[in-house]
C-alpha cells in the first residue's frame, strides 16, 4: 500500500512539474486536497482520502474543469503562438530554456496579397499564421507564395520579416 501511495505522489509531482515562473502559482484545489491526504496518519484513512481525491481529480479532468498538459504540449503551444503577446500565465511562461520560445521563425509563404499602401498580408506554413507588414519601402519586392520567410523578434515587441533574403521589413502577426 505504501508503494502505491509513493507511485501516486510521484505521478502528481510529474504532472505538476516545475513552472519556471518567478513565484510559483498557487496549486489547484485538487492538488491541495491530495497534498492534505499525505498528512493523514492512519493507512486506511489515508488510502480512502487518496481514492476520494483522485476520483475528484479525474472527474474534473473529464468535465474540462482541469486540464493536464505535459511539457512538450506546452512548448508546442507556445511555439505556435510566436508573434503574439502572451498573457502572464504559468502555461505561457515556459521553463526559459534556449529552445523554449524562439527569437526567429523560419517558414515558407503560402500566399501573399497587398492590403493597402504597399503593405502586405502574408500567410505562412508554420502554424498557418498570418502576418502583415506594418511599413512600406520602395526597395521592397512584393512577397509571393513558395518564397522563404524569416521572422525575427526585434525590440519592444516588434518583428522583422525577411522575405527571400531581402532587407527586413517591420510586421506583426494578425492570426
Amino acid at each position: 500500500m505504501a508503494s502505491t501511495i509513493s507511485k501516486f505522489a510521484v505521478l502528481l509531482l510529474a504532472v505538476a512539474g516545475p513552472s519556471g515562473a518567478q513565484s510559483p502559482p498557487p496549486p489547484s484545489r485538487h492538488l491541495s486536497a491530495i497534498e492534505a491526504c499525505r498528512a493523514v496518519a492512519a493507512d486506511s484513512a489515508r488510502l480512502a482520502c487518496f481514492d476520494r481525491e483522485a476520483a475528484a481529480l479525474l472527474a474534473a479532468s473529464r468535465s474540462g474543469e482541469l486540464s493536464v498538459v505535459n511539457r512538450a504540449e506546452a512548448r508546442a503551444a507556445r511555439r505556435s503562438l510566436f508573434g503574439f503577446a502572451l498573457p502572464k500565465l504559468p502555461f505561457f511562461a515556459g521553463d526559459k530554456s534556449a529552445d523554449e520560445v524562439p527569437d526567429v521563425l523560419e517558414s515558407t509563404i503560402v500566399s501573399a496579397r497587398e492590403i493597402a499602401n504597399d503593405r502586405y498580408r502574408i500567410q505562412i506554413a508554420a502554424g498557418d499564421a498570418v502576418w502583415e507588414t506594418t511599413e512600406s519601402r520602395l526597395s521592397f519586392r512584393a512577397p509571393r507564395g513558395g518564397e522563404s520567410i524569416v521572422i525575427k523578434k526585434a525590440a519592444l515587441g516588434s518583428y522583422f520579416l525577411r522575405i527571400k533574403g531581402q532587407i527586413g521589413i517591420k510586421g506583426r502577426r494578425v492570426k
